[in-house]
């Protein structure tokens, strides 16, 4: 018996399954309802074909690798790439010294790069800033911390555009006073929609907390420049070690919420709690990209206190050391403020 398969086409416009449509003649979506002729499905998926021959071409690094160097870390284990004439003392993940050149062999080639805004001593100026602003921070601190290493490092992202389709189904309420009563009016509010994302970024560093990385966000995507090696000189770039498809997931989760939230806002009542929230998420492009972030530690008692600046936008993020008499301060303060407010509230009672 002659195998058999089964020939499936996704929505060009929403990545979502299609079905020939006899009534319409049309491969029709079963999510967004857009019909398309069989020939202008082939056409699509042909070009599509096209252009992904041509990306996988474009990721070879070609006549830009002699140019470059590769490093590891023998203590984190990053990998870290920079060109020929930017020397690497040492890692700037976890500032270990022993940093051995290896040979380079780009196993992918980013689509795009953000450049740098910042440099070294701007970066310097605004951690000074950012502490001086914390007032529980130690007073030996400021004087005594040193900076151990700042450096400029392209961090891996994954960048994932598409489209989401929303069904949801809320429970509302409005609530007023009149005269003695208590009137609440209770609505049912169904939603549906379709919103579409682009570059939902996502790091592609194991070293790289995501939590701090994605503190120092928004980056400016408009900005974004196909990627060339000309912007690398006098910083180092991280290869990523995070895959697409893990990476995926964070986005899928964050993209949910954010459309949540959308839909959640266009029902205009007092109360709004959620009854059934299907979010349908499908991604049509996925791009790999360098973001400059400036890494810098500092040592202080005994401690290694790490921070990182967006170097696009200059957002300064890091964990402080805090004194606890100042703490102590603060917190008698409060008990004293809160002792005043209760006494004049009795007082006028």
């Amino acid at each position: 018996m002659a195998e058999q398969s089964v020939l499936a086409y996704t929505c060009p416009e929403c990545g979502g399954s299609m079905l020939f449509n006899p009534k319409e003649g049309k491969l029709k979506c079963e999510y967004c309802d857009s019909l398309f002729t069989k020939e202008e499905v082939e056409k699509y998926f042909a070009e599509k074909e096209q252009k992904m021959a041509d990306k996988d071409q474009n990721k070879e690094w070609g006549e830009e690798k002699d140019s470059m160097r590769g490093y590891n870390c023998s203590s984190c284990g990053a990998e870290l790439m920079a060109d020929q004439n930017t020397a690497v003392m040492r890692c700037p993940y976890c500032g270990n010294q022993t940093i051995a050149p290896v040979q380079f062999a780009g196993a992918l080639k980013p689509d795009y790069v953000l450049p740098f805004a910042f440099e070294k001593k701007e970066a310097i100026a605004k951690y000074k800033e950012y502490y001086d602003k914390r007032f529980l921070l130690p007073k030996d601190f400021k004087v005594s911390s040193k900076i151990d290493e700042i450096q400029g490092v392209y961090v891996p992202f994954w960048l994932f555009s598409g489209t989401a389709d929303a069904t949801c189904k809320y429970d509302a309420r409005d609530t007023k006073t009149q005269g003695n009563f208590e009137i609440t009016d209770f609505y049912e509010c169904n939603r549906e929609g379709k919103v579409g994302f682009k570059h939902v970024p996502a790091d592609a560093s194991v070293r790289m907390a995501d939590d701090l990385m994605d503190s120092i966000e928004p980056y400016k995507f408009d900005a974004l420049e196909e990627f060339t090696t000309a912007y690398l000189p006098g910083f180092l770039a991280e290869r990523f070690d995070v895959k697409e498809d893990d990476d995926k997931k964070r986005a899928e989760k964050r993209v949910e919420e954010s459309v949540k939230d959308k839909m959640r806002n266009t029902v205009k009542h007092d109360q709004c709690n959620p009854m059934t929230e299907d979010i349908r998420i499908s991604f049509n492009d996925t791009k790999y990209a360098l973001l400059p972030v400036w890494l810098l530690t500092t040592n202080w008692n005994g401690k290694t206190w790490t921070f990182a600046m967006n170097g696009q936008t200059g957002k300064f993020i890091g964990d402080l050391p805090v004194s606890k008499s100042k703490l102590s301060l603060v917190a008698i303060g409060t008990f004293i403020i809160s002792l005043i407010i209760t006494s004049l509230i009795w007082s006028v009672s």
